[in-house]
């Protein structure tokens, strides 16, 4: 069951990105990690950031110690709520797919770039043949 913790009028983005990295060994790393951040933000209610005041934006000293131990420094507390909410994660050799309704992905995106991957990111409302190959 999902929660609403806000209202707003924005509809399902439906959104596909995909990273392709040069090897499957780094698509494999950033998956992994992927799943221990998400794990994280899921644990410090990451979901509840951005609906805090500004002095409240911080990383849980579990978090930050996973974003150092990976030399992640791209990221804020506010890009956590990205991965605390629904989304889905595909691998598959040197490719990583993330499905998801949410607007924003831009720090899925941040970390995919600094592993070196090359991004795309598209509507499947708009390109549903393109899904369907993916899958």
């Amino acid at each position: 069951m999902k929660i609403w913790t806000g209202y707003g009028s924005e509809h399902s983005m439906n959104l596909v990105l995909i990273g392709k990295f040069r090897q499957a060994r780094d698509a494999e790393n950033v998956k992994d990690l992927l799943e221990k951040i998400s794990d994280q933000a899921a644990r410090d209610e990451a979901y509840l950031i951005s609906h805090s005041s500004p002095e409240y934006h911080r990383f849980s000293e579990e978090m930050l110690s996973l974003l150092r131990s990976h030399k992640i420094h791209t990221l804020s507390p506010v890009d956590l709520e990205q991965f605390a909410s629904e989304h889905h994660i595909d691998y598959n050799n040197d490719c990583i797919t993330v499905t998801t309704d949410e607007v924003d992905v831009s720090a899925f995106i941040k970390i995919f770039v600094d592993a070196g991957a090359r991004v795309e990111v598209y509507s499947a409302h708009h390109y549903p043949e393109e899904q369907a190959e993916q899958n």
